[in-house]
This record gives C-alpha cells, structure tokens and sequence, in this order.
C-alpha cells in the first residue's frame, strides 16, 4: 500500500501579521468564519496566505464552498477600494456536513510586498450529497519538537473498498476563539472493507499550534473531526507547569473586582529539568474572558521571564477592568518562539466586575 505524505503548509515563517478585515455572511449564506480574524501570514518565497475555518450552519451537507479575498495596500491612500488582486478559494473539505467545519487556505496570486491588508467574504455554496461516515480515526500520540510528530489509525467501517483517502491533521493555536495556523495532509490509496492502515505524520507546522484534530475524506466518506488529546513535547526535561492561578489585590486574594480596579493576575511556576541550572526563556500570557456562550475575550497580557535553576517562580500580569459582567482566565506558558513548554492552565473561579 503505497502512502504519499505532503505537507500543505510547509513553513510559517514569523513575519509580521497582515491586518484581516471580514465581511459576515452568515445571514444571507448560512456559512460564517469561525473566527473574525484568520491567520495571515507572508510565506518564505513572499506570498501572502490566508488560512482559517469555515462553518456549515446549515442542516444539509454543502459543496463548493466559495471565499472570496481581496489583496490590498493602504500605503496611498489607506482605503479599501481598489484591491491589488483577489482570489476565490474554496474549503478544504469536499463537502461541508450539516454544522460541520472545514479549514480553508487561500494565497495571493503574486508575492506583492505592497500587500499589507486583506478582507474576504463567503460568497456561495452549493447543496451537496452527504457523505457516508465510513472511516474512523484513532490518533496515538502527538509529539511537539522541531516538527510534529503523530501516529494514527484510520479504520473503514464500511462494505466496500474506499480509495484515494486524505487525512488532514490541523493545528490550532491557544486563543478563545482558536485559529488555524497548519494544515498537515497524509494521503492513503485505498482501504479495503473492514480493514485499517496506519498512517504518520512527521512535518513542520507553525510554532503556534498548541492544540490539534484530524480528519478524514475521499470522495464518498468522511470521518468526524477528532480531537488530539495526547500531546506533549518532544524535551520533558524542561517542562514547566502552572499552578494556582489567582487574581489578588496588595497580594490579597480576591473574586469580586470593581469596574476600573487594578488587580493582579498570579501563577505559580515550576520547572521539571535534568539540570540543576536550567536555562529557559519563557513568555506568560494571561486570557480573561467574558463568561457566557460567546465567551469574548476581554483582556489578553504577557510578560517575560528566565529559569536559571529549579527553583519555582511567581508571573504577574495586571489587568484593569474595562466592563461589568463575570470573566474567567486562562493562563499560557509559552519560550519566546512561540512553541508552548506548559499545558494551558485550569480555569479559574469566576471573577465578578461591579460597578
């Protein structure tokens, strides 16, 4: 059985951001960005790629699904009117199922360094057949070093032979609501009724990928969206923890704040290291959150440290409140290139803002 592996994104370099404004059409299509700002990015040879998740809010399966983006610089004039190019993509996933999700990649036309700003719109669809589900996935674990490293199995539940199967790992970064920032892609010829074949992925993806799900499709199955759940990192000699995050007020602990107090928001940090003098840059970033089913985010802060031995350390980020209402936080460990040494924190209580 002859396995293909390519990889979609090969290289997300860190170059600055390009500025994404979107247009909502959820009302009119019923397809709608997952997130109002996708990732935006100047690949390694200049092109500006656009990458991030569409939604299906429909109760029927879906095809063709067309983005369309226009390309544009604000050096003259700063307006929107007239785009240097535009491109029409399409999603990802052949068919979209009923409130299913699909990623989508689109890239500039010409690697146009004037580029410096984009918008994009959905812009149509069409009613599809649904696809049968006829494949599992069971992934093993993940493994973050200097690539990604992932073993799965996928499974043909069904009566026939399926062929030309793709499965597509995505990477996802720590921010509520996430973004994709990678796409891995494994191709399999066939799987016979009944059978399994096992598939890995060992390929760069952006540094900024902390979580991670799979998928799988041919031209007449699918799979569900599978989450990763065992993911860890490829050096747990240097593997720093997060424990008892709290807001506190003059070091005093606190869950009811006042509208434009300054607080405090506190981890707790610990190293596990083979050495007794490790050196580790690291980068702690606190998320408050507005509790609810939106759960916008309020705040987001960070600030800078060094383990210079195993001794554990204390990382504090003010905060003000802005708004009234109830909020949690999350907090994230990340080294300064952006690759997570830590599991994201535990939530905690719900922090009330009063007037």
């Amino acid at each position: 059985m002859k396995i293909q592996i390519f990889a979609i994104l090969l290289l997300l370099l860190p170059l600055p951001l390009v500025f994404a404004q979107v247009t909502d059409t959820q009302s009119t299509l019923g397809v709608k960005l997952t997130n109002t700002a996708p990732f935006v990015y100047k690949d390694e040879e200049g092109y500006t790629v656009v990458i991030g998740e569409l939604e299906n809010t429909k109760s029927l399966p879906i095809n063709n699904v067309k983005v369309w983006v226009g390309f544009y610089s604000n050096k003259a004039t700063g307006s929107f009117e007239v785009p240097l190019e535009t491109v029409t993509g399409n999603s990802l996933l052949d068919v979209i199922p009923p409130k299913g999700k699909s990623p989508f990649i689109i890239k500039s036309n010409t690697p146009n360094p004037e580029i410096s700003e984009v918008t994009m719109k959905v812009v149509g669809f069409n009613a599809a057949k649904q696809k049968q589900l006829q494949l599992d996935i069971e992934p093993g674990s993940l493994v973050i070093g200097e690539t990604i490293k992932l073993g799965a199995k996928i499974i043909n539940t069904g009566s026939n032979t399926i062929q030309k199967i793709s499965v597509h790992l995505i990477g996802y970064d720590a921010f509520i609501p996430p973004r994709i920032v990678g796409i891995q892609t494994v191709s399999l010829d066939q799987i016979e009724s009944g059978k399994s074949q096992n598939i890995s992925f060992d390929a760069v993806m952006n540094n900024k990928a902390s979580s991670f799900k799979v998928i799988a499709e041919s031209a007449d199955s699918q799979s569900k969206m599978i989450s990763v759940n065992d993911v860890s990192l490829e050096s747990p000699t240097r593997l720093i923890t997060i424990n008892d995050v709290e807001v506190t007020d003059n070091a005093d602990r606190i869950s009811k704040i006042k509208l434009g107090q300054s607080v405090d928001i506190v981890s707790h940090l610990s190293i596990f290291s083979s050495s007794k003098n490790p050196k580790q840059d690291y980068v702690y970033y606190a998320q408050v959150r507005q509790f609810g089913e939106k759960s916008q985010v309020e705040f987001i802060g960070f600030t800078e440290g060094k383990f210079e031995s195993i001794e554990p350390q204390t990382a504090t980020i003010s905060w003000t409140p802005q708004n009234e209402g109830s909020f949690f936080i999350e907090t994230y460990v990340w080294d300064p290139n952006s690759v997570a040494l830590a599991a994201p924190s535990k939530t905690i209580s719900i922090i009330l803002v009063t007037p």
